[in-house]
């Protein structure tokens, strides 16, 4: 059975990308190893050397993200992250990462309250973190001189060390978030229980080589957008299909109602914005039975850093991300139009009244004309008014969480409907 070296060797015999050759020599050898195993698998599909060596050595790999109770963790070593990207003109880098682990209930609180302090004061981080008893989510913007100091922080805490993976780089970089909230909730909001002995259902990850290899080979296996509906509709893989949900609550039911007439051992593909609601979505439907069920790894974020790194794409337009920049450009392919005025667009925004807040699709020319707002007279008086003004006339929300992110529930031929209509 051909070893690393021996299949490197074999890539360049081939004339394959020089690049899989240095990738080798690197700490990071086991991620090489999967783009030599996908190039043999498509190179050689009858030969079952490559196809053994290559399910012994991904049954054998470590899982990137669910630690479960173990407690006989070494720490990571302190350079795990490098190379670390360019920084944004302002410094800043943006980052995310989770892992499923135990945390005792009764440190909770002390322990948000430590990283609320520490993170903010002494790191310079701003972003979203959540803390459960199966472990930690979160998306960060943070100082690039401060990358190396987060990992020597949870590295040295016994909590954390060893039970971080590599942070998932975002595709842009700049301060995402306006400051850090450190929240005491479940990782995801799944409507139903969600501990590590569910968890432990773990999908098989595949990286995105192999992600892009297996749906090249499988383009009649079942493909899901496990996102909002709004984020598919500026950016998704061909073929996917996004369940007709508005929480990840709902989602779930969707999701087993289009699995419900497929045989247990059918491939189910799943992806998401940075992996972590299809490592719950995937770990419920194996709890359900279901046997092979595959996800992204690192979700669009990291297939999208891979298609800028190999210059293809099957995954086209835009990543929608949760934070002010609300997308980061994967493919130029513009997916979508302005509810406004129907010109191709794919920029999120919010109705600038925030008893309003619609989240609708605004090009720049409708967001000049109605001030930012979703073009009703009373949205456009109120973004004119000061903040002492908003105050002391308050409004209840306008619509409902459905309506808000469903913009063409609320639009007709670009001109907004009144909320009681």
């Amino acid at each position: 059975m051909l070893g690393r070296r021996g299949l490197t060797q074999l890539l360049y015999q081939a004339g394959t990308v020089s690049q899989l050759r240095c990738n080798a020599s690197r700490s990071a050898a086991a991620g090489c190893q999967f783009q030599i195993a996908t190039y043999c698998l498509a190179k050689y599909p009858s030969s079952p050397k490559y196809k053994l060596d290559w399910k012994r050595y991904y049954s054998t790999r470590k899982s990137p993200y669910f630690i479960g109770t173990n407690t006989s963790i070494s720490a990571q070593p302190l350079d795990m992250d490098q190379p670390y990207p360019a920084s944004g003109a302002d410094g800043f880098v943006t980052i995310s990462f989770y892992s499923f682990f135990e945390l005792p209930a009764n440190m909770l609180q002390a322990l948000r309250d430590k990283i609320q302090r520490e993170w903010s004061e002494d790191l310079g981080l701003v972003g979203r973190i959540y803390l459960y008893d199966h472990g930690i989510n979160a998306q960060l913007s943070i100082p690039k001189e401060n990358i190396q100091n987060l990992r020597k922080w949870l590295e040295s805490n016994p909590s954390f060390s060893g039970r971080i993976g590599k942070f998932n780089w975002a595709l842009e970089h700049n301060r995402a978030f306006k400051a850090l909230h450190v929240r005491v909730r479940p990782l995801v909001a799944a409507g139903e229980m969600l501990d590590l002995n569910v968890l432990a259902n773990e999908p098989e990850y595949l990286p995105p080589a192999e992600w892009e290899h297996e749906l090249r080979d499988q383009p009649d296996a079942l493909l899901l957008d496990m996102r909002n509906v709004y984020e598919h509709r500026v950016g998704r893989f061909d073929n996917a299909q996004c369940p007709d949900a508005d929480t990840f609550r709902e989602e779930m039911a969707v999701v087993r109602d289009m699995c419900a007439q497929r045989p247990h051992d059918a491939p189910i593909f799943m992806y998401c914005t940075g992996g972590i609601r299809c490592s719950v979505a995937g770990a419920f439907l194996k709890a359900d039975g279901y046997t092979n069920v595959k996800t992204l790894q690192g979700g669009v974020v990291a297939y999208g850093r891979y298609a800028r790194q190999t210059g293809k794409s099957l995954f086209k337009g835009k990543n929608f991300t949760f934070d002010k920049r609300r997308g980061e450009e994967v493919t130029s392919d513009v997916l979508a139009k302005c509810d406004q005025c129907g010109e191709p667009c794919d920029t999120f925004a919010n109705c600038a009244n925030n008893s309003c807040n619609l989240l609708f699709i605004q090009c720049p020319a409708c967001a000049q004309k109605h001030h930012g707002t979703c073009g009703c007279s009373e949205c456009v008086e109120r973004a004119q008014m000061s903040h002492d003004q908003l105050i002391q006339n308050r409004l209840p929300p306008r619509w409902t969480h459905r309506e808000r992110v469903r913009p063409e529930l609320v639009f007709k031929n670009g001109v907004i409907r009144t909320a009681s209509a």
